[in-house]
This record gives structure tokens, C-alpha cells and sequence, in this order.
């Protein structure tokens, strides 16, 4: 008796997605029997089946009942950046369809959440001022002793985020403590509050000095629409935030944005699908139809363990 084949070696030998495979399959096109809730094919029928005589003696095959399949997914918590919108959008229409619930909660509370088991994926982007790198020494210390995998999404540029024509003028860090100005902030555990939290240590101001300061937005788009509808005459995010609503943009740094999991996670097929996703070329030209992102990482697994 010839070995059976599972649904995706049928589907590889066919050059087609495992979910067309299934529809061929429930149309009654290809034959195939079930032992115990997986679907099998024998490779005699799918030979038959390439090269056009199946069934040509035969009475037509009866469908046979597929359970229905229920696309992998994937919780999302973390930093805000619209790439990670466009990823878990192409990842919907990957071959291998993937779901997501996405909440974007911040750089510290996404690792966070990672530790508990409450996400799959964390989006981080956490500036070391002892290691001078990004990322690895905060989930090195948020995820003691575990398997993890860190891959960058992308590099992206920060900064302020004003009206058009920069009407104030602000150039600098230093100038958002300006008489008057006032200043739409992230909320904590950000990495982009953080990234301030850390310069007016640094340069001893004190936040008592900034208007708006404790005024607290979740995204960058949150901080853009401020700013948009003169709520706020600036705030720090990146240059695409600025860009969907023509807004100006001052650079200010250059970071690098990584997607975290576990290790339990980097071993599934939705987390391969990922990584393909973002090594494709279809991904990387839609990221750089926005502005303030460099790819030259995108895709490169950067810890592993």
C-alpha cells in the first residue's frame, strides 16, 4: 500500500496554496479520505490529476466533507508604528492567512505583556544609553532566562511633529521648553517617551517646564491629530505620521523598531509567514511609499536564543 500525502505536500507538488488544495477538494476535483481529522491523498490520484486523466474511466468522484480551517492568529502589543498595520494587513492576505488582535500599549508594557503570555508578538523600539543599542539589554531584563526572538520591522526617523511651514521654528530638543509652547507627550512606558524622559535628564530640565507635558497621547498618529487640529503645537513621532496629514516634520533620531517573541512562537507557521512576509518584495516597496523608513534591516533576525 503507497504512503498517503498530507494536505500540504499535495498542495507543494501542486504549486498551490494549502486552501486552494481544500476547495479542489471539496468541489470534488480531487480525490481524498480523512484519517482522523487530517486530510489525505493518495499519490497515484494526484498524478492522475497533473496529467488531466483522472477520472476519464471513471464515475465522477463524490465530494467529500473538509472541516472547515480557522486561520492561525496572532496578538499584537506594543509600540505604535504604521508598518506594523501594513504587515498584520499583508499578513491577512498571505498565503497562509493569519488574524490578528493588535493594541498598541507601548515599548515596556508590550514586553510586558510578552512575559505573561497576553501577547504572541511585542513591538519594541528602546534606546540603552549604557549599552548605546536598541532593544536587546530591556528584553534581556524583562524576559530573564527565556527563548526569544528578536527581528527588525524597520529603522525609522523621529522627531517633531508641527504645523506646516514650522511656524515656531523649532529646531532643536531645547526648544520645546519655549514660553507658551505647548507640547503633546506619549503615554509611559513609550519608547518614545522614554527617549525624552531621558534627554531633559540629561540636559536637567525639569518637566514642570514644558506645557502639556503630562498631556498623553497612544500613537503617533494620536499626536499628529493634535497637532493637526491645534490642539498642541507640537509633539515627537515619526516622519509618516506627519506625512498622512501634511504636517512638518524636524528630524531629530534615528531608531530601530523590532518585533519580539517567544520562542514557542518562532517556531510556528504563522511566525514564518511573518518572516516572509517582511522579507518580500511587495512589503518593503509598500513601506517605502512612506516616508522616514529605512529598510536595510527589515527581516534580519538580530537575537535569537
Amino acid at each position: 500500500m503507497s504512503l498517503t500525502l498530507t494536505a500540504a505536500e499535495a498542495a507543494k507538488i501542486l504549486k498551490v496554496s494549502k486552501y486552494t488544495l481544500y476547495e479542489l477538494v471539496k468541489r470534488g476535483e480531487i480525490p481524498a479520505h480523512h484519517i482522523g481529522r487530517q486530510l489525505r491523498i493518495d499519490p497515484a490520484v494526484l498524478d492522475q490529476y497533473l496529467r488531466g486523466t483522472l477520472g476519464v474511466n471513471d464515475p465522477a468522484p463524490k465530494p467529500i466533507s473538509v472541516p472547515p480551517l480557522i486561520s492561525p492568529a496572532l496578538r499584537f502589543i506594543g509600540s505604535h508604528d504604521p508598518v506594523v498595520e501594513l504587515l498584520f494587513e499583508f499578513l491577512r492576505h498571505a498565503p497562509l492567512p493569519i488574524e490578528s488582535s493588535i493594541s498598541f500599549k507601548g515599548s515596556m508594557d508590550g514586553l510586558i505583556a510578552l512575559y505573561r503570555g497576553e501577547a504572541d508578538i511585542s513591538g519594541i523600539h528602546l534606546w540603552d544609553e549604557v549599552s548605546k543599542e536598541y532593544n536587546t539589554s530591556f528584553v534581556k531584563h524583562v524576559i530573564p532566562g527565556e527563548s526569544v526572538c528578536i527581528v527588525n520591522l524597520v529603522q525609522r526617523e523621529q522627531g517633531f511633529i508641527v504645523a506646516p511651514g514650522n511656524p515656531l521654528n523649532l529646531q532643536t530638543w531645547d526648544d520645546i521648553t519655549i514660553e507658551g509652547l505647548n507640547f503633546i507627550n506619549r503615554q509611559k512606558g513609550s519608547g518614545t517617551r522614554l527617549r525624552l524622559d531621558a534627554y531633559l535628564k540629561a540636559a536637567k530640565i525639569s518637566p514642570g517646564r514644558i506645557l502639556g507635558y503630562e498631556h498623553e497621547e497612544s500613537t503617533h498618529s494620536g499626536v499628529a491629530c493634535h497637532v493637526a487640529n491645534g490642539q498642541a503645537d507640537v509633539g515627537v513621532g515619526v516622519k509618516a505620521a506627519a506625512q498622512r496629514l501634511g504636517l512638518d516634520f524636524i528630524p531629530l533620531f534615528q531608531e530601530r523598531y523590532d518585533l519580539v517573541c517567544m520562542g514557542k512562537t518562532a517556531k510556528t507557521p504563522a511566525w514564518n509567514q511573518l518572516l516572509s512576509v517582511l522579507k518580500s518584495p511587495g512589503f518593503i516597496q509598500a513601506v517605502h511609499q512612506q516616508k522616514g523608513y529605512d529598510t536595510s534591516l527589515t527581516g534580519q533576525i538580530l537575537f535569537n536564543t
